[in-house]
């Protein structure tokens, strides 16, 4: 039986330390990171729609449709940006 007052070896391994516990820099760094990883992933969703459109699209509406994912991706990266300057 293990005693929980007990502290032995056993060590608390948490991956993530929660939000609540961080200082403010370390919540603004934390918030940086996940904005520039949302937008790595966004082009990256634009470099696949970009390479499915190359050998894909062939009329004018799929093309306007494209335009419109594209600007909108566009848009909320710089939307993001600016939230994560403090």
């Amino acid at each position: 039986m293990t005693d929980p007052q007990k502290h032995e070896s056993h060590h608390e391994h948490h991956l993530r330390t929660p939000t609540g516990e961080l200082s403010h820099q370390e919540k603004i760094r934390r918030q940086q990171f996940h904005i520039t990883l949302l937008s790595v992933v966004l082009v990256g969703v634009l470099l696949m729609l970009a390479y499915s459109a190359i050998f894909d699209l062939d009329n004018w509406a799929e093309w306007t449709v494209l335009g419109g994912i594209v600007c909108t991706a566009i848009g909320v990266m710089i939307a993001a940006q600016s939230q994560a300057r403090p």
